[in-house]
């Protein structure tokens, strides 16, 4: 069993595993750069900005994605599907 050093470390694990947030799933590899290929295309609905990272929100088919940029190289896609 993996050993976290920090509570965001261990929380990221459980919404990544589908305990916390069952309806959301992080986008890894191959899925993630094409989701974010087709994305790229569309006009975020909504955006946030905490300032010390960007949020853009998108709708694509029955499903939403949450796109959140860290840095210029560092984002992760967040798919969330409706209840």
């Amino acid at each position: 069993m993996p050993v976290y050093k920090t509570k965001e470390e261990a929380y990221d694990f459980l919404v990544k595993a589908g305990i916390i947030r069952p309806n959301e799933r992080t986008l890894e590899g191959e899925e993630k750069r094409s989701m974010f290929l087709i994305l790229s295309l569309l006009e975020p609905y909504k955006q946030t900005n905490n300032q010390r990272f960007i949020t853009d929100y998108f709708k694509y088919g029955d499903k939403e994605y949450h796109v959140t940029f860290f840095d210029a190289d560092n984002f992760e896609v967040t798919e969330v599907s409706p209840l």
